[in-house]
């Protein structure tokens, strides 16, 4: 596969979870009268989980980098208010944390090594069993 469309496709994941996980972060559910702020994990998760998922396909930290510099770049602009007065990351501690732990995470991710695809020995143990 060519960088130019490991570069395309990771750049489409990656706008899309990270639009996706900036409106997620800020959802909270509140049981039995405590608020739990779920969304900031599961935004965070989303992001790794996307991150090493790309990097496990292409064999490449390439579509890693290439998927913190879109998050970085929808992270400010989602932190930037628009003309209207539009908003999404508010001054709350969960904006703040997912910005600061957005960033150490996904900077973490993006320098592990690659993990290897499985080989076509392990792929399925039951292909491997003696047939009668």
């Amino acid at each position: 596969m060519t960088k130019l469309r490991i570069v395309l496709i990771s750049a489409l994941v990656s706008l899309f979870v990270s639009v996706v996980a900036g409106f997620a972060h800020a959802d909270r559910v509140v049981i039995q009268g405590v608020r739990i702020p779920y969304g900031l994990v599961l935004a965070l998760s989303i992001c790794v989980l996307a991150m090493l998922w790309l990097n496990r396909q292409f064999q490449t930290r390439l579509g890693g980098t290439v998927f913190l510099v879109i998050w970085v770049l929808v992270t400010l602009r989602m932190a930037i208010e628009s003309n209207n007065g539009d908003l999404v990351f508010t001054v709350t501690w969960y904006s703040t944390s997912y910005i600061l732990a957005g960033a150490i995470l996904l900077s973490m991710s993006a320098v592990l090594p690659v993990m290897r695809q499985p080989s076509e020995k392990w792929a399925s143990p039951i292909s491997n069993a003696p047939t009668q």
